[in-house]
C-alpha cells in the first residue's frame, strides 16, 4: 500500500459500488482513473526518493478499461445478522465480511460462479467458519477466471469435513454454469484466517486453467501466482526482458518463479535461465509451460530463495547470473536471501514489487552494502486499479 499524502486537486467521482467504503477491497473508486494513475505515481516517486535521495522520472502504465480486470479473487465465508454471507472482509476489520452480489472488478461468469457456490452453502444450512472461536466449516472460495477461455476454476475451502457435500457442489455448479471447467476442495484447520488450504484435491473437471499472457500459453492452478489483469502483465514482462537483454547470452536467474512467466520471457535473451521456487505444484507447471513454450533454455530448483543460494553446489555448477529477477511476495525479500544476491554480484538485479513499503526497505539495504548498486530505472505499471496498490519494476545496476 502507498502510504502518502493525495493531492488536493483530483477529480472526485460518484463510486458505480454499492459496497464501496465498507468493503475494503477498493478505496480509489470516487476518484476519477487518470487522477488514480497520477496519485500512485507521486506516491511511488515520494518512496524512491527517500530511498535514493532523488526524485525518480517515472512512468506508469494504466488499464484501457480498469473494470472486471481481476483473473482472481479470494472470497471469506461469515454470518452477519443469522445470515451466511461471502464476500470481502469490511474495511478495517478482521471479522467483519460484505456480502457481495457482485464486485465490479470480477468478471461476470466468475461473479456467477461465486453466487452460484453461495446459493447452495445457504440451502444446505452449512454454518461459516468463525476465526474466533475456531467453529463452523466453510471458510474461503477461491475463483479464477482465464481471460483466454473464459473457463473459472473454483476451489472451497472448508474445514476438516466430509467429502461428500463438495461433490454435491461440484455437479451443481457445474451443471448450472457451464463456464466452470474445475472444482477443487481445500481442507485447513489452521488458526489464521488464509485462503491457502494444507491439503487440496480435485472434485471434478481439469486439473488446471488454460490462460494467455501475451505470446505464451500457459496452465495455472487454483493457487498458482499470476499477475491480476492478464492483459496488462505482458507490458510489465516486456519491460523487463528488455532491462535483462543488455546481457543477452548471460546465466539468469528467476527468484519466486511461480508458474515460470518472467523465465519464459527471459529466455529468448539468455544463455540460460534458472526458475527457482519453494512450491513443488508451481514448478510442476513451470516446467510443463516451459516445454509447450519451446524453451529449452530453462531449469528449475525446488526450494527457498534464501536456503537454496546458500548451497555451494548449486553455484559451482549453474555458474554466477549476469542478470537476477525477483518478484518476491508482498512481504519482500528475506534478509539472507538480499545477502547472498549481493554475494553472487550480478550485473543487473530487477526487482518485481506489489508492495512499495517491502520494495523501500529492500532497495535501502540493497543500495547501501557491498557491491554497491544503484536505481538506474523504474517503472510502475497499474494491475490495480481502484485500489491503492501498484506493480513496480526496479533495475539496479552494480557499480564498477
Amino acid at each position: 500500500m502507498l502510504l502518502a499524502q493525495a493531492p488536493e486537486d483530483l477529480v472526485r467521482v460518484a463510486a458505480p459500488c454499492p459496497y464501496f467504503g465498507a468493503c475494503g477491497g477498493c478505496t480509489l473508486q470516487d476518484v476519477a482513473y487518470p487522477d488514480q494513475l497520477r496519485l500512485k505515481r507521486q506516491r511511488l516517486r515520494d518512496v524512491l526518493e527517500r530511498v535514493t535521495g532523488r526524485r525518480p522520472d517515472l512512468e506508469i502504465i494504466g488499464l484501457e478499461d480498469p473494470w472486471r480486470y481481476r483473473n482472481r479473487a479470494e472470497f471469506t465465508f461469515g454470518q452477519a445478522d443469522g445470515r451466511l454471507v461471502l464476500g470481502y472482509h469490511v474495511a478495517r476489520s478482521f471479522w467483519k465480511v460484505v456480502d457481495l452480489d457482485d464486485c465490479l472488478l470480477l468478471p461476470l461468469a466468475a461473479m456467477a460462479a461465486a453466487r452460484a457456490v453461495h446459493r447452495w452453502a445457504v440451502r444446505g444450512g452449512f454454518p461459516a467458519y468463525r476465526p474466533r472461536t475456531h467453529e463452523g466449516w466453510l471458510r474461503h472460495l477461491v475463483v479464477r477466471a482465464s481471460r483466454a477461455t473464459g473457463r473459472v476454476l473454483l476451489c472451497l475451502v472448508t474445514a476438516p469435513g466430509a467429502r461428500e457435500p463438495i461433490e454435491e457442489l461440484a455437479q451443481e455448479v457445474m451443471a448450472g454454469q457451464p463456464e466452470v471447467s474445475s472444482v477443487f476442495w481445500g481442507v485447513s484447520d489452521r488458526v489464521a484466517d488464509v485462503a491457502q488450504p494444507q491439503a487440496l484435491s480435485l472434485v471434478r473437471g481439469d486439473a488446471y486453467l488454460e490462460e494467455q499472457v501475451g505470446p505464451l500459453r500457459l496452465r495455472v492452478g487454483a493457487f498458482s501466482f499470476l499477475q491480476s489483469s492478464t492483459q496488462l502483465a505482458p507490458r510489465l514482462y516486456e519491460y523487463v526482458r528488455a532491462a535483462a537483454a543488455g546481457d543477452a547470452g548471460s546465466v539468469m536467474w528467476d527468484l519466486y518463479c511461480g508458474v515460470g512467466v518472467v523465465g519464459l520471457y527471459l529466455a529468448p535473451v539468455a544463455r540460460h535461465v534458472y526458475g527457482i521456487d519453494s512450491e513443488p505444484q508451481h514448478l510442476e507447471l513451470a516446467r510443463w509451460n516451459a516445454q509447450a513454450n519451446g524453451a529449452r533454455n530453462m531449469d528449475f530448483r525446488m526450494g527457498r530463495a534464501e536456503a537454496l543460494l546458500l548451497e555451494r553446489r548449486f553455484w559451482l555448477v549453474e555458474g554466477k547470473p549476469q542478470v537476477v529477477v525477483v518478484d518476491p511476495p508482498r512481504s519482500g525479500l528475506h534478509q539472507q536471501t538480499i545477502a547472498s544476491l549481493l554475494a553472487a554480484r550480478p550485473r543487473r538485479l530487477i526487482y518485481v514489487s506489489c508492495n512499495a513499503q517491502s520494495l523501500a526497505r529492500d532497495l535501502r539495504a540493497l543500495l547501501s552494502r557491498y557491491p554497491r548498486y544503484r536505481l538506474t530505472a523504474a517503472r510502475a505499471f497499474d494491475l490495480f486499479p481502484q485500489t491503492d496498490h501498484v506493480e513496480t519494476v526496479a533495475v539496479l545496476d552494480r557499480l564498477p
